[in-house]
């Protein structure tokens, strides 16, 4: 082996590999998307650390250890600085063949022989390590770029120096990916049945059943609703991209209680944020980023056991139960997950007070019903925050209708949730005295599609009618009774609305027209897109693909239990099962997951392992199959097997009144024949048949 270089230089070298394998390609990725560090609310101090331990950490931690262990062998701190030199090597030859086209697992070992190489040019050429040396500069020129371009939300602006004659309390809740249709009867009225608050607002506030957004993404469409302006360009969810705002305009008139979620338009001298210690942030960032960074590197049939790239911007790990280190940590996971958007719920809420003397904007953006759907109506948690299997990583639903028709029952089931969060909405503010003075909106950001094989979030003219209509309540101030305005507003209209009852002359601009005017509204929809177009349909086409969206809604019935044995014939409903079962499929094992959860169940902590998932193995069955859940003997669910990387699952949701404190025996069939002649046959669980 030749001399290798001295330890500066060894160090160099390896921060040039790694950052033209690893942290090069993430500043791209960051770069590209930056609303995942707008999200965050990054500080500058915040980015430098972030750049910083990202191109520096990994290599000098790898020079530490060589020379820790050259002090007991030279020779093999030599071999292992050779070692970190291919193994840094290996992502950068796996973003090479992924850009050429390549997606399969080989192209780890052809990324790692590509490695070999390298490594084996660097030990016998001298000008081979001496490019190593120059190209540091591309590393370093690379993060003082990133750090420069880096959007941060320091910004902080006065607010607009206007005079807001009446202090009307203002109460606006933002809800998040919630298709108007999810609120609708077959007849086109909202549901009261299902969503009782829902309904308990529009019988004394106005109901925009034609409202559509203007724009697919969360960080367009709720700066547009903000501002009363159409999005332009790629602009960031900021208060240096939109500093004329709802916040600004009464900022100085008005007491401010705001939440923004994905959002940073209030200014901190009236919205002063709490902020996680810096290292607490930077842990979560990284934990984001090596998500990203695998699904960037690793072929598709590597990423299976990888967390879903959503676009809630981060917290991606917590998308699923990971391997826990007992039983009282996989509870602990499952129960805590979902609690941050009730608890942010019960926070808004707890700042309205009684009657109050002066003006108040009372904001929350809600990301509900949003996904992860983890939710009942009425609060229970089932605990899987994971995104449904079905999903493909990207914006396409898979072409397995049986589970899209899966997704569209939890997404229902967490509008649920929703509508008894307006109604404690609706009680505080009863209480309050502020119910009949208050100007009170709620409305969405934009909408979501269920079709099998179709886009789920990003607009076409296939899903216009899922994405576009929002729903749009707005109470106004002593309004008593129910007005329906069948108009084509748009969320755009919301500020000069807010500006109108509130009898303030906007001092800027907007597209957005007041909904206490008379006018016919545009005559067509149109709703723009993350890469600048626009999609667009006439006011009859939406009508008729909303229509179509509530006929495959229909199969779900119109009750909480018909939606939750939506498939399974009714005279099975609850059944017991020793009637009906033949004795286990021969070879053919179930393997729950998490299958820990149903031995001690507590129905008073607020989650139940409602969501039944697993592996059958051991024997052929096909995909599609009938298949029932059974929980404590008695027929709960339907489902059906299906194939997903090479493994036969199934996927169920199971009604929170199917289980009992303590121990829950669950079971799954297959189901054969038809009426009389109907038979349920147990599958053996870890190869053990259990009998009847």
């Amino acid at each position: 082996m030749s001399a290798l270089p001295s330890y500066r230089l060894r160090a160099v070298h390896l921060t040039a590999v790694w950052a033209y394998a690893v942290s090069q390609p993430i500043f791209a990725l960051l770069q590209g998307n930056p609303e995942f560090l707008v999200v965050r609310g990054a500080t500058r101090s915040e980015v430098i650390a972030f750049a910083l331990l990202l191109t520096l950490a990994p290599p000098l931690a790898a020079v530490l250890c060589e020379w820790l262990v050259s002090r007991v062998s030279r020779r093999a701190g030599d071999v292992l600085h050779l070692v970190f030199l291919g193994a840094f090597f290996v992502p950068l030859g796996m973003l090479i063949l992924k850009k050429v086209g390549v997606d399969s697992a080989a192209i780890v070992l052809v990324a790692a022989t590509f490695a070999m190489g390298v490594v084996a040019a660097y030990v016998r050429w001298r000008q081979v390590r001496l490019l190593f040396t120059l190209s540091v500069s591309l590393a370093v020129i690379g993060l003082v770029l990133f750090v420069a371009r880096a959007p941060l939300v320091t910004d902080d602006v006065a607010g607009a120096q206007v005079e807001v004659p009446r202090k009307t309390p203002v109460v606006v809740l933002l809800l998040d990916e919630f298709p108007a249709t999810s609120l609708a009867t077959p007849a086109g009225d909202i549901d009261s049945v299902r969503y009782p608050n829902f309904a308990r607002l529009a019988r004394t506030a106005t109901w925009y059943p034609r409202a559509t957004t203007v724009h697919e993404s969360t960080t367009s469409a709720v700066p547009a609703i903000l501002t009363g302006k159409l999005p332009s360009g790629r602009g960031l969810p900021t208060l240096a991209h939109h500093p004329e705002n709802l916040f600004t305009l009464l900022g100085e008139s008005y007491r401010l209680r705001v939440t923004e979620s994905v959002s940073y338009l209030c200014p901190k001298r009236y919205c002063p944020r709490p902020r996680e210690p810096i290292q607490r942030r930077l842990r979560g960032l990284f934990s984001d980023v090596n998500v990203a960074f695998l699904h960037l590197v690793l072929p598709s049939s590597l990423k299976g056991n990888l967390p879903l790239l959503d676009d809630r911007w981060g917290d991606f790990t917590k998308e699923r139960i990971l391997a826990a280190g007992d039983q009282e940590e996989l509870f602990e996971a499952a129960r805590e997950r979902p609690l941050s958007r009730p608890q942010e719920f019960d926070s808004f809420l707890g700042g309205i007070s009684q009657k109050e003397s002066s003006g108040t904007l009372h904001f929350l953006h809600l990301l509900l019903p949003h996904t992860p759907w983890s939710f009942f109506p009425s609060g229970r948690s089932y605990g899987e925050a994971q995104l449904p299997v079905g999903l493909a990583p990207g914006v396409f639903w898979s072409d397995r209708p049986w589970l899209i028709r899966q997704a569209f029952q939890r997404h229902l089931l967490q509008v649920g949730y929703t509508d008894t969060l307006v109604g404690q909405l609706l009680g505080r503010l009863e209480r309050s005295g502020l119910y009949e003075e208050a100007l009170i909106v709620v409305v969405a950001d934009q909408g979501v599609s269920f079709v099998a094989g179709g886009k789920s979030r990003n607009v076409s003219e296939e899903n216009i009618a899922d994405i576009a209509p929002v729903p749009l309540f707005i109470k106004f101030p002593q309004q008593t009774t129910r007005r329906v305005d069948s108009r084509a507003v748009r969320t755009i209209d919301i500020l000069p609305t807010i500006a109108d009852v509130l009898d303030v002359r906007l001092p800027w601009s907007v597209d957005g027209q007041s909904l206490l005017e008379s006018w016919d509204g545009p005559t067509s929809v149109a709703v723009g897109k993350v890469d600048g177009t626009f999609v667009r349909a006439s006011r009859s086409e939406m009508d008729r693909g909303m229509e179509a969206t509530l006929r495959r809604k229909a199969v779900f019935g119109t009750t909480w239990n018909s939606l939750l044995t939506t498939g399974l014939p009714r005279h099975l409903v609850g059944l017991e099962v020793a009637s009906l079962a033949a004795p286990a499929t021969a070879g053919a094992r179930v393997d729950f997951d998490d299958e820990e959860l149903f031995t001690s169940i507590d129905m008073s902590s607020g989650f139940v392992p409602a969501r039944i998932t697993g592996t059958i193995d051991g024997a052929e069955i096909g995909s599609d199959l009938p298949l029932v859940i059974a929980v404590n003997g008695r027929i709960a669910a339907p489902t059906r097997s299906f194939r997903i990387e090479g493994k036969q699952r199934f996927s169920a949701l199971v009604s929170e009144t199917a289980f009992r404190d303590g121990l829950n025996r669950v079971e799954l069939f297959s189901v054969e024949g038809v009426g009389s002649a109907l038979r349920l046959t147990r599958f053996g669980r870890n190869g053990v048949a259990h009998q009847p």
